[in-house]
């Protein structure tokens, strides 16, 4: 497959037939490959989870941020590697929205909340029975 510029916004999948001498167009590459997810940083097609090592995980930024003076941002309550780092995330959209915004700390249970995520204090959505369920939490008693 052949790779060009993986850092614009718009993509063409192109399917060579060597029997016609044609190229046909895949508007659905995670279709057509049987995956669930493409990353844009590594055009990696996966199911799950991936961990892309060419975009920042806190910003998305196209090259990863080096850790240098941590910021935190009291709106999405998430610490930054660096200033950059933090500047790029109120900059960066994904899926037309800002970073920020997307992404964001429970502040009663520290959980991951993404835009599309339905989450409850407290409660862990499940995926496969499409409900929140309560997350067991343990302590420990010293006498």
């Amino acid at each position: 497959m052949f790779s060009g510029n993986s850092f614009s916004a718009k993509k063409l999948y192109l399917l060579y037939d060597r029997d016609f001498g044609h190229y046909n167009v895949i508007s659905n590459m995670e279709g057509a490959m049987a995956k669930r997810y493409i990353c844009n940083g590594c055009d990696i097609l996966y199911n799950f989870t991936h961990k892309c090592d060419k975009v920042c995980s806190l910003c998305t930024a196209r090259t990863p941020c080096t850790k240098d003076q941590s910021k935190y941002c009291g709106t999405c309550n998430r610490l930054f590697l660096s200033e950059k780092c933090f500047q790029n995330h109120l900059i960066l959209k994904v899926k037309g929205k800002l970073v920020c915004q997307l992404r964001e700390v429970c502040r009663n249970c520290s959980y991951l909340v993404t835009s599309d995520s339905k989450h409850e204090r407290f409660k862990k959505f499940c995926t496969f029975c499409k409900k929140n369920t309560l997350q067991a939490i343990y302590t420990t008693w010293l006498y």
